[in-house]
């Protein structure tokens, strides 16, 4: 299996919570593979947040509504109670509000640090929105298309 399949594989079995495909699939990366898996992992954050906050996740979208964030934060927290290791809820907060116009704050981030706040924000929508996960290969291909926004400037046609 060549690398891309390799992380579209492991990005989908992140978004359906096959833990354990993705630790498998996530190993057969590799270290080389960290900073890919890291940038289709906040591009399918991204995708997701777009039916929370609105669209343009990560294109420019922003300044994000400071109320429904508020309340999406809320409801982490009541679902991450009890939670261990807990949640960080400032580093989710900070990955949802880079994506909407403000990623200064995820400098300060670790990049294990900010994976994991990426994927709290990724697993709420995809409870509060199902067909997230049960279109998972769309999710995956949106993902790719905005990651290659990030690294070209602009889509690129398969």
């Amino acid at each position: 299996m060549n690398p891309y399949d390799l992380h579209r594989r492991h990005l989908a079995a992140l978004i359906t919570g096959d833990h354990e495909a993705a630790a498998n699939l996530r190993q057969r990366l590799g270290r080389n593979g960290d900073d890919a898996a890291a940038d289709l992992l906040c591009a399918a954050t991204a995708i997701s947040l777009e039916y929370r906050f609105g669209p343009g996740a990560g294109l420019g979208a922003g300044p994000i509504d400071f109320d429904e964030l508020t309340e999406f934060l809320t409801e982490l927290r009541r679902a991450g109670h009890g939670t261990e290791p807990p949640l960080d809820y400032l580093a989710i907060e900070a990955v949802v509000r880079a994506l909407y116009g403000e990623p200064h704050l995820t400098e300060p981030l670790e990049p294990q640090k900010k994976s994991q706040a990426l994927y709290a924000a990724l697993q709420h929508q995809v409870e509060r929105h199902p067909w997230l996960a049960e279109n998972a290969d769309w999710v995956v291909e949106r993902a790719k298309q905005t990651a290659l926004i990030w690294l070209v400037g602009r889509p690129v046609a398969d």
